[in-house]
C-alpha cells in the first residue's frame, strides 16, 4: 500500500517547482511565449526521454503481468471518466463547456503522475505508468480532440500513432520484450567502449527523464501567474469541476478496483498506481488543446492550476482510500 506521508512531500515537491515559475512570469522576467516554447520541449524530448528510460528493465513476466493489468484497468478508467464527461456542463457556455469536459476526462498522469509513481514506489514501476500513458494518449488525440472541435476524423489510426509519446512507448516495449532493456542493465556494471557508450546514452535519457517534473511544474506556475484572480470564486463551474477530477471520479474507480482486488482480478501494487495516476489534477494539455483549437486558454490555464495547487491536499486525501 502508498504510504501516504510519502505521497503527500512528493506532491508537495511538486508544488514547490510551481513557485519559480509564478515568481518569473510575474516579475515578468519571462513572457507569455515562454510556457508554450518550454512546453514543446517538455512534451518531444524531456517527456519521450523519460517514457524510453522506464523500459530499460530486463524482461520479467510478472512485470508483464502487472503491465497487463494497468493496462485493462486504465482503459476502464478513461472510458469511464470520457462517458461521465461528456454527458455535464451542458449549461456551460460552448467555449467553457468543451475545456471543463477534456479537464474532467484527462489528468495530469504524464507531466506530474509518473514522477510521483518514481519517488512513492521507486524507478522500476514507471513502466507501469507508461502504459496508463498509452490510453491516455489513445484517448487524448482522439476523443480529447473530438471534444474541442466536434470533428470524428480524429478517430483514426493515423492521428493516434503519431505522436511522440506514443511512438515513444512504442520504442519502449520492444526494448523490453527483447530483453535489450536487462541488456542495458549489465552494461551499466561493466566496463568497455560499449558499456561506456551505453552509460553515455543512459545517462543522457536520465537527466532529460528528470527534467520532467521540474519543467512541466514550472510552465504551471508560469500560467498560474497569469491568472486574473478576482470573481474566481463566483466561477460555478469550477466547484464541480474540482471535485469531480480530484474526489468523485477517483473515489469510482477506487470502489470498482476494490471490488476487482476482492475477486483477485488485479493486485494491490497495480490498483495504487491507476488510483494515484488517475487522481492528478487536469492536463496540461488541456491548455495546449484549448490554445490550439481556439477555445478559451486562459479559462483552461485556471483549472489546471488550480487543480494543480489542490493536489497537494487532494491525492493524499485520495491515497488514504488505499489503506481501506
Amino acid at each position: 500500500m502508498v504510504k501516504v506521508s510519502l505521497l503527500f512531500i512528493s506532491v508537495l515537491t511538486l508544488f514547490c517547482y510551481m513557485i519559480p515559475g509564478f515568481i518569473l512570469r510575474k516579475t515578468k522576467l519571462i513572457d507569455s511565449g515562454f510556457a508554450k516554447a518550454f512546453s514543446v520541449f517538455t512534451l518531444y524530448v524531456a517527456q519521450v526521454a523519460m517514457v524510453i528510460h522506464g523500459f530499460l528493465v530486463g524482461f520479467d513476466l510478472s512485470i508483464l503481468k502487472g503491465i497487463c493489468l494497468v493496462f485493462l484497468f486504465s482503459l476502464l478508467t478513461h472510458i469511464i471518466f470520457y462517458v461521465i464527461a461528456i454527458n455535464l456542463f451542458k449549461k456551460a457556455p460552448e467555449r467553457l463547456r468543451k475545456v471543463l469536459r477534456f479537464g474532467v476526462t484527462f489528468s495530469n498522469a504524464g507531466y506530474m503522475g509518473i514522477p510521483v509513481i518514481s519517488d512513492v514506489f521507486g524507478s522500476e514501476y514507471v513502466i507501469y505508468a507508461t502504459i496508463y500513458i498509452i490510453i491516455f494518449n489513445v484517448f487524448a488525440f482522439s476523443l480529447g480532440r473530438m471534444i474541442y472541435t466536434g470533428d470524428k476524423k480524429y478517430i483514426s489510426v493515423k492521428t493516434i500513432v503519431l505522436n511522440p509519446v506514443v511512438i515513444a512507448i512504442g520504442i519502449g516495449l520492444v526494448i523490453f520484450l527483447t530483453g535489450a532493456g536487462g541488456f542495458v542493465t549489465e552494461m551499466l556494471n561493466s566496463e568497455g567502449l560499449v558499456s561506456e557508450s551505453v552509460k553515455l546514452i543512459y545517462n543522457i535519457l536520465t537527466v532529460l527523464k528528470n527534467m520532467v517534473a521540474p519543467a512541466s511544474m514550472l510552465i504551471i506556475g508560469a500560467k498560474l501567474a497569469e491568472i486574473d484572480f478576482k470573481g474566481i470564486f463566483k466561477d460555478k463551474y469550477l466547484y464541480p469541476f474540482l471535485a469531480l477530477r480530484l474526489f468523485i471520479l477517483p473515489a469510482i474507480i477506487w470502489a470498482i478496483m476494490r471490488i476487482c482486488l476482492i475477486f483477485g482480478l488485479i493486485d494491490a501494487t497495480s490498483m495504487s498506481i491507476v488510483l494515484i495516476l488517475c487522481s492528478t489534477p487536469a492536463a496540461a494539455m488541456t491548455t495546449m488543446f484549448a490554445e490550439l483549437y481556439e477555445c478559451d486558454a486562459v479559462y483552461s490555464g485556471k483549472l489546471v492550476a488550480i487543480s494543480t495547487v489542490l493536489s497537494v491536499i487532494s491525492m493524499p486525501t485520495v491515497a488514504l482510500l488505499l489503506q481501506i
